[in-house]
């Protein structure tokens, strides 16, 4: 997976990419394609690396903004290098680009140097060949300095424009026109000698860019650097960050919580607006952070790397598809199925699994796929409203609406406010039933909740 196809596929991942400080638009192009990192190796080096730009911004913020500053006029000239390699001549637009990156470089690894996070070349060659008047100022044209004879030619020419000689003034007019190309020639095989410098320039001062963003996002949104795990990925205050935000404009908080997730299958269950949908889609938030190198929100994290995340939680594209939401989860669960025997390392989310179908059969559903996921030792959280699941796994319940909590009337409003979303251990097979007691909370019609409350006793 890459960066581009987790904005599309990770709900949360999105927003978390829009407010990301990139300053250039080098790093911006860059941030779509960087791979997912499989090994703790990759994951710790790339966590090490926004460690130390944190404290480098904490510890200097002016010259922190200096570096920031200086990455905004950092251009992708990808291509230009690639002509370069290829023996193209270059036009004077691609040999000012060249320049003002070998320039930018430089300052650059002046400002970063005591960092210890990217490795800048020396581009002092290039300058000297696109510089040789030695001004280093960011400007480019094809000066007297490059040639003795265009020099020359063009003090011949301004002489003959002086005396009125208009035909040799033409004749010396397209002789300094060739001399010029001759000169874009020369600097274009020169610069061939600096083309692993450049492309090293290039990457280094891409993931310098986005290192300095990912730090800056952590700073402002409180992240934690998460710690890689073997067996058990462990979350202490874990939160969503777009909810969070959310909440806060309305003057509200978001309620942190804490769960643990094994090599097993774990079900949560719990009443509707009880966070569970929002708990699986934080929690597939936070491994693709931690896959990318990101900080994560939550008090403390210890998480198990993957090589995979699968989510079942139905959206608007089942019906675009033309499937019925039951097809669209059934074809989910057989993708996670067929990862999972192909031996990869996978994180399982799902979310009201067989919702759709009948209670007899969503119930077995729901058991055959949570003793696949725990025979398979597959991390796993799957929530759900069915009571009976027998299947061997780890249950988990939230606390859902607490009296007392909040002071006041219950409104559709305030109702989250009365809502306790601790995860609890649950050691019974029945989920909690409070649909009837949060539509009566809820100021629903009293007749109709009392004719539904006489149906509640199961039916076989």
């Amino acid at each position: 997976m890459i960066v581009r196809k987790a904005i599309q596929e990770i709900r949360g991942f999105r927003y978390m990419a829009e407010h990301l400080d990139i300053r250039s638009g080098l790093g911006q192009k860059v941030f779509y394609d960087l791979p997912w990192y499989g090994s703790r190796e990759e994951i710790e080096g790339e966590l090490e690396r926004v460690s130390k730009t944190i404290r480098a911004i904490q510890e200097d913020g002016r010259r922190a903004e200096q570096v920031a500053a200086r990455l905004g006029l950092v251009k992708d000239i990808r291509k230009s290098v690639e002509r370069v390699k290829e023996g193209v001549v270059l036009d004077d637009l691609e040999l000012f680009e060249l320049k003002r990156l070998a320039l930018n470089n430089g300052q650059l690894q002046e400002l970063v140097k005591d960092w210890g996070v990217v490795c800048l070349p020396d581009l002092e060659g290039v300058l000297e060949v696109l510089d040789p008047e030695g001004t280093r100022i960011p400007h480019f044209y094809i000066c007297d300095a490059f040639s003795k004879e265009l020099a020359e030619v063009r003090a011949e020419l301004k002489l003959c424009k002086q005396r009125g000689e208009e035909k040799e003034a033409e004749l010396l007019y397209w002789k300094g026109m060739e001399l010029e190309d001759r000169v874009r020639g020369e600097l274009s095989k020169a610069l061939q000698a600096f083309v692993p410098g450049l492309e090293q320039a290039l990457s280094e001062i891409a993931c310098l860019d986005l290192l300095q963003a990912k730090a800056r996002q952590a700073l402002d949104m409180g992240l934690v650097r998460p710690v890689c795990a073997e067996e058990a990925t462990v979350f202490e205050g874990l939160f969503n960050p777009q909810l969070q935000a959310l909440l806060q404009k309305e003057g509200k908080e978001f309620q942190p919580v804490d769960l643990e997730l094994y090599p097993c299958a774990t079900v949560v269950t719990g009443a509707n607006m009880a966070g569970k949908t929002v708990l699986l889609r934080t929690v597939g938030l936070v491994q693709c952070l931690f896959q990318f190198g990101f900080y994560v929100p939550a008090r403390q994290a210890r998480i198990v790397a993957v090589d995979e995340v699968k989510t079942s939680i139905g959206d608007d594209q089942d019906e675009l598809s033309g499937l019925s939401s039951f097809a669209a989860e059934m074809l989910r669960i057989q993708d996670m199925v067929e990862v999972i025997r192909a031996g990869k390392r996978a994180l399982v989310l799902v979310d009201e699994l067989a919702r759709t179908t009948n209670p007899l059969e969503g119930r077995a559903i729901v058991n055959g796929v949570v003793d696949f996921l725990t025979t398979h030792r597959t991390m796993s959280l799957v929530t759900t409203h069915y009571s009976g699941i027998t299947a061997s796994c780890r249950r988990l319940r939230v606390k859902g609406f607490v009296e007392g909590r909040q002071a006041g009337e219950v409104t559709w409003k305030n109702i989250n406010e009365f809502i306790d979303y601790s995860l609890i251990e649950d050691t019974g097979e029945k989920a909690p039933h409070e649909a009837l007691r949060i539509a009566a909370l809820l100021g629903v019609d009293k007749e109709l909740l009392e004719q539904a409350e006489k149906f509640t006793e199961p039916v076989e």
